[in-house]
């Protein structure tokens, strides 16, 4: 059964978590830790499961992964994801010149592999994993100048997205092979003019997402604020889903998106999981669910990662909200 029939034919709402940072925590060992060693991220996210007991969990968000296999250095920190600290680069086109990364032995990529291996046994839930879209791995790789600058003509364009396609299409297929579900986070695409988006990256993205489905799982695809301008371009690129932050309204999308796409999202992660007290993630939970009734093809999560210091008691609101709300006519 697909990921698609799973979600109608469940009988009740689905709920995802992206909760590695959050699960690192909870089983005593810092994000950065989780981020380096696979047994640990393995066995926090085992825990995490186990006490929260969402439809979907994602391992922990690592946008450094396929930079780092190129040769970046990495930053780890305490609570939160590794991050890329300035420095010196060399030119957009020299990277373009070196082999595409081999994900089982290339830099902490078989780290992320062999996590999704060891929870493979644990097939009482859906197993996700993230992956840096094409054009935020370009604009990593540029630095602080900035990828668009060292693009001259639309030639070097076209080498420049095919060079990343296939190192994370690389990547995202080893993922693939072993997770249920890989999204793809792509904050630099939401600067993307309309237009350049839908002619020049659409292919890109539709090719990518093909990899990941010929690997065995369903994508789906972020891009992080407001993306209502892109929807319509992005019901077309061959996703499976997309997770939406708090910034687009899920309703909206779902009248834009063909009705094949599932939409997961959009509860704030920060300001309301977070932030907030028990009773406003439990009525932030029910207005977004209730602002979804008419549409099935839905699974609540929040619209970005879960901040490592998220309550857990707040988690337990939202995953109990959700799994109590009551069917849709039709489910």
């Amino acid at each position: 059964m697909n990921l698609f029939d799973l979600v109608l034919s469940r009988g009740r709402r689905m709920v995802a978590l992206q909760g590695g940072a959050v699960a690192a925590r909870l089983a005593g060992f810092s994000v950065g830790d989780a981020a380096r060693e696979a047994e640990i991220q393995a066995q926090a996210l085992r825990s995490f499961k186990q006490r929260f007991r969402p439809d979907v969990v994602f391992s922990l968000l690592d946008l450094t992964v396929e930079a780092e296999a190129l040769g970046l250095e990495v930053d780890f920190h305490p609570e939160r994801p590794p991050s890329l600290p300035r420095q010196d680069l060399p030119r957009l086109k020299r990277f373009l010149e070196l082999e595409s990364p081999d994900p089982e032995c290339a830099g902490r990529m078989p780290v992320f592999l062999k996590v999704l291996e060891e929870l493979a046994i644990e097939d009482d839930v859906l197993w996700g994993a993230f992956a840096t879209g094409p054009l935020s791995l370009l604009d990593r790789l540029a630095g602080e100048e900035g990828w668009a600058s060292q693009i001259e003509t639309e030639a070097d364009l076209v080498e420049a997205l095919s060079f990343a396609t296939a190192v994370v299409g690389s990547y995202a297929a080893a993922l693939g092979s072993r997770a249920d579900l890989v999204m793809v986070v792509d904050p630099a695409a939401g600067r993307l003019p309309e237009r350049t988006f839908a002619r020049h990256y659409r292919p890109y993205l539709k090719a990518l997402f093909g990899i990941v489905r010929s690997a065995g799982a369903a994508c789906f695809y972020h891009v992080c604020g407001d993306v209502s301008r892109l929807l319509e371009d992005m019901g077309f690129i061959g996703m499976e889903g997309i997770l939406l932050d708090p910034e687009t309204a899920t309703a909206s999308a779902a009248e834009v998106l063909p009705r094949s796409v599932l939409i997961m999202g959009n509860l704030d992660g920060e300001r309301t999981v977070r932030g907030g007290s028990e009773e406003e993630v439990r009525w932030e939970t029910r207005r977004i669910l209730r602002s979804m009734r008419r549409y099935p093809n839905f699974i609540l999560s929040t619209g970005c990662l879960l901040p490592a210091d998220a309550p857990p008691e707040n988690i337990e609101v939202l995953v109990e909200e959700t799994r109590n709300w009551k069917p849709l006519e039709g489910f």
